[in-house]
């Protein structure tokens, strides 16, 4: 009986953690993410700008 009450208890605690890490991957890191990936392309378009000129026809 010990051994089913240590495994409820240690699936309470496992779906506790899963939940903070849904959180964590969709309110921070995510939307960190997509940030720097959009700042870091406009970066290299922006640099490649300068280094080679506007595109011309």
């Amino acid at each position: 009986m010990k051994q089913q009450t240590s495994n409820i208890e240690a699936e309470k605690v496992e779906k506790k953690g899963e939940w903070k890490l849904f959180v964590f991957l969709t309110v921070f890191l995510f939307p960190i993410i997509a940030t720097v990936s959009v700042f870091g392309y406009g970066f290299v378009i922006w640099m490649s700008h300068i280094l080679f000129g506007l595109p011309t026809h």
